[in-house]
């Protein structure tokens, strides 16, 4: 998911991640694994759906659509993953056998007389996660009443434009227009870490989508994008980083200062996680030109800081203990200085095994070397030694700085009054930053921030943090 990326590293040796959407951060790219031959048996029909539940409690929804060919797709509607292709899908007799090669995973398990169900284990990267699913005549869908429904009160349009700083990197988004006659104020929304589309869409809570619209019938204009390799835009995530990332925001701005539409010198930022780290990097160049930033959950302080104290919160909101914190907390200490200390991939994952007093890598579970890897790739190395501080300082736009009280992932406490003290020693003269009661890293009313609430709340934006969030943008670009 494109929120800051949990690494609860609990009571084993392994962090417990919060599932990267296919929006666009990326962790290290799956190893491809051999085209599997269908088993012989009875090709399966219907659709099935059901959730797996993540080490960290997150539940994950699964939807598996048999073509009664062999074949099908399978959807993952909490990561916005939609209709990608099943390698195989067969059963003889009670047993099922489901596969996918690209993300490469295995299902196997029992179906029931009645073919009503399938349950069993669902196996990815030497994890093994048990998996139920019910036969239904449609999937699902989650209450979301802040959804914007058409018509709109304004105007939208496609846009498509290259990232001229990177080869190969195209953007695709929803340019909201309001009525009348222009050229409006104009918001660039940044998406957090993981693979996101261009509404930061997460268990079905569009959460740009809801700020977009409220803007809009406010009179201000706003771009948001999918992140690369996400639906219609186009780039290589392989070796990208958050400096990569706010170049694509740069081309952004760019584009919308062609645009007659906007209002070429009040043009702002908002990001959201790592996307409030991504807004001070680009409005700390002049020559971008940017009006104001709101960084809603955005770090203050280094990576590998954020991620020690995240994965404490986290395992204190699921209810864990202190204990089993206490134990992540060792765990992250002996991980990440190694993480950010040794290029080489292989060399690292032996030292994090040697740290945990064991030969080397090979001596892992499979599981365990699949989720130290995400330590190792480009994106979270860059992630644990970047220090925002520098950069935040010389931001002398106007900034509104949010955070939720319960937030697990990018702890208030932690964050928010270091950025508020960077900007004001330095001379930045309109500064707002709020702590807001009751609200989590998704600006949800929740009771316990934690990532297992995302989806049960039906919420997607709390309204106190809506109208703070439009009523200091309007009072900046009248």
């Amino acid at each position: 998911m494109k929120r800051i990326l949990i690494l609860a590293l609990a009571a084993a040796c392994v962090p417990a991640a919060l599932a990267q959407k296919p929006k666009g951060k990326t962790t290290s790219q799956p190893k491809p694994t051999p085209k599997v031959k269908p088993a012989a048996g009875v090709p399966l029909t219907g659709i099935y759906e059901g959730a797996i539940t993540l080490p960290n409690t997150l539940t994950l929804r699964m939807v598996f659509h048999f073509n009664g060919k062999g074949a099908g797709t399978w959807d993952s509607p909490d990561q916005s993953a939609l209709g990608l292709k099943l390698a195989s899908a067969r059963a003889t007799g009670s047993n099922v056998t489901v596969t996918s090669a690209t993300p490469p995973w295995r299902f196997t398990g029992k179906r029931s007389a009645d073919g009503a169900s399938l349950t069993g284990a669902f196996e990815q990267n030497g994890a093994s996660l048990e998996l139920s699913l019910k036969k239904v005549a449609q999937v699902s869908t989650l209450r979301r009443p802040q959804t914007p429904k058409a018509p709109f009160p304004y105007k939208t349009t496609e846009v498509s434009f290259p990232n001229p700083a990177e080869v190969g990197v195209t953007l695709a988004g929803t340019l909201s227009i309001p009525m009348g006659s222009g050229p409006f104020p104009c918001v660039v929304f940044i998406t957090g870490s993981g693979q996101q589309d261009r509404d930061s869409t997460i268990f079905e809570h569009k959460s740009f989508a809801v700020i977009a619209d409220t803007l809009a019938r406010q009179g201000i204009a706003s771009l948001r994008c999918d992140d690369r390799m996400v639906g219609k835009s186009k780039g290589d995530i392989a070796k990208a980083t958050s400096a990569s990332f706010a170049t694509d925001i740069e081309a952004t701005v760019a584009f919308l200062k062609t645009r007659p539409e906007v209002n070429a010198k009040k043009i702002g930022l908002i990001g959201h996680s790592e996307g409030g780290l991504i807004a001070p990097m680009v409005a700390a160049k002049a020559e971008n030109g940017i009006a104001f930033i709101v960084m809603l959950a955005g770090p203050g302080v280094p990576g590998d800081q954020i991620l020690i104290e995240q994965g404490a919160a986290v395992i204190k909101a699921a209810g864990m203990g202190e204990a089993v914190a206490a134990q992540a907390r060792a765990n992250q200490e002996k991980f990440l200085p190694i993480a950010k200390a040794e290029p080489d991939p292989q060399k690292a994952l032996d030292a994090m095994a040697k740290a945990l007093g064991l030969a080397d890598a090979k001596a892992l579970p499979a599981a365990a070397i699949a989720q130290l890897q995400q330590l190792t790739n480009p994106w979270m190395r860059y992630f644990l030694s970047y220090d925002p501080a520098p950069t935040i300082a010389r931001v002398t736009c106007p900034v509104l700085a949010l955070n939720g009280e319960k937030d697990t992932q990018v702890l208030v406490t932690q964050n928010l009054p270091v950025i508020e003290k960077l900007l004001k020693d330095a001379g930045n003269k309109d500064v707002t930053a709020i702590s807001l009661p009751n609200l989590n890293h998704l600006f949800q009313h929740a009771k316990t921030g934690g990532p297992s609430e995302y989806s049960q709340i039906e919420e997607t934006f709390s309204p106190e943090a809506l109208k703070l969030i439009d009523e200091w943008i309007v009072a900046r670009t009248k």
